[in-house]
């Protein structure tokens, strides 16, 4: 009796240890045959929300065409709009001409102005004379054009323009000789500017970027249309410039549209509009429904 009350306590740890090893086993087992379903679902996952990204991708597009189109019917004009989906590096676009033609800047080119000078001011190294800021202020803000002139003159007229346009690769723009108004472009050439403006550049530091959205923000009211119609939290500028023989109109909208931590870039260049707020009308009804899919 008195070996089995020795022997009992080493019987019983030999049964609990046993016990605990085929339950360990059990579970093992059980978590190594559920990692391939796991893995599964999360591959499932992840195609759905490509395929999601797919689908809103189709539909916005969609969507701008049937809006750009129901305006080409009702007020012909010729139209490259296109958006930037920061988050996702995807570009949305939608023509209602040849997909290369080239488009007259108007008073966005006082965007590229204000980013030349900003960034040769950064490379001697000198600061703003109290001068100097009330020409950039009104340059942007009031889109004053003899700012624009006088600042551009300062560094040495349209070829020190088409340098920097060379400079950020925006192949398709060209600098008018005789006005900055006349400058070329196309949408995703300005994309291109805005990217250095707004993203992290090797051309301008963030305190001169900084400077210009805020100009950008606090365009006079008058002003405040196209793609300041995407959020209450844009900057933007816009350029309109009539044509005289034809009696139509150049109205180009460009910026950036923001909510939150989602934020997209657009561009709207356009000719042949037989007035500025019909031309306004259709890039602010495009802005919507890219607010819509991209915020």
């Amino acid at each position: 009796m008195k070996t089995f009350v020795k022997i009992f306590p080493i019987i019983l740890g030999a049964v609990f240890f046993l016990t605990l090893g085929f339950w360990l086993g059990d579970h093992v087992t059980t978590a190594q045959e559920e990692t391939p379903e796991a893995k599964d679902t999360v591959e499932q996952e992840e195609q759905t929300s490509g395929e999601n990204t797919e689908k809103d991708t189709e539909n916005l597009e969609n969507e701008l065409q049937q809006k750009g189109d129901q305006w080409a019917e009702g007020a012909p004009n010729s139209l490259e709009f296109r958006v930037y989906d920061l988050d996702m590096e995807q570009s949305y676009t939608y023509t209602n001409d040849e997909e290369d033609k080239k488009y007259v800047t108007a008073s966005i080119a006082k965007v590229a102005v204000a980013m030349l000078f900003l960034h040769e001011k950064e490379e001697t190294q000198e600061d703003l004379t109290d001068e100097e800021t009330d020409l950039l202020n009104r340059m942007i803000v009031s889109s004053d054009n003899e700012a624009a002139t006088t600042l551009l003159d300062s560094l040495g007229g349209y070829s020190s323009l088409q340098e920097l346009f060379d400079q950020l690769g925006m192949d398709d723009t060209k600098a008018d000789e005789e006005t900055w108004g006349k400058t070329s472009t196309n949408t995703k050439d300005q994309i291109k500017l805005l990217e250095e403006l707004y993203t992290s550049s090797q051309y301008l530091t963030e305190e001169s970027q900084e400077v210009i959205i805020d100009l950008m923000s606090h365009i006079q009211p008058d002003q405040s249309w196209g793609v300041y119609a995407g959020s209450s939290d844009v900057s933007f500028k816009n350029g309109w410039l009539p044509n005289d023989l034809t009696d139509e109109w150049i109205v180009n909208s460009i910026g950036k549209v923001s909510r939150g931590d989602k934020e997209y870039l657009a561009v709207a260049l356009s000719d042949k509009n037989l007035t500025i707020e019909e031309g306004s009308q259709v890039i602010e009804d495009l802005i919507r429904i890219s607010s819509d899919y991209l915020l």
